[in-house]
């Protein structure tokens, strides 16, 4: 598969801005949360210019295989790296779903004995 940099970059920015929204999505969902997502989301806008940057770099090389391979591992590092942060939110979720969860159970408790 050839890669050409309009598309290399389109990738890198569906990956890292699903980062973005799913950070802004846990926020709103989870206001207590709001400062780690926050940062989250600046990690990945972070990473978004830097793997861009490294993109555009890998656009210069003029052996042809050796741009195709460049390209192949940046893409690569951009889907590492949304898979991180992606599993960062999800772990915070995990959480905040497991401290409702607990209050749920507990409340029920309560209103059992009463």
């Amino acid at each position: 598969m050839s890669f050409h940099f309009e598309n290399v970059r389109k990738a890198i920015h569906a990956m890292l801005n699903d980062v973005v929204e799913q950070g802004f999505k846990h926020s709103l969902e989870f206001p207590n949360d709001s400062e780690s997502a926050q940062k989250i989301i600046e990690n990945a806008n972070t990473s978004l210019t830097d793997i861009i940057n490294l993109a555009r770099k890998d656009n210069m090389m003029s052996n042809a295989e050796i741009k195709q391979e460049a390209f192949r591992r940046t893409i690569q590092q951009a889907e590492k790296t949304s898979l991180q942060l992606l599993s960062e939110l999800q772990l915070m979720r995990r959480s905040q779903m497991m401290t409702r969860h607990k209050l749920t159970k507990s409340d029920l408790v309560k209103r059992q004995h009463s």
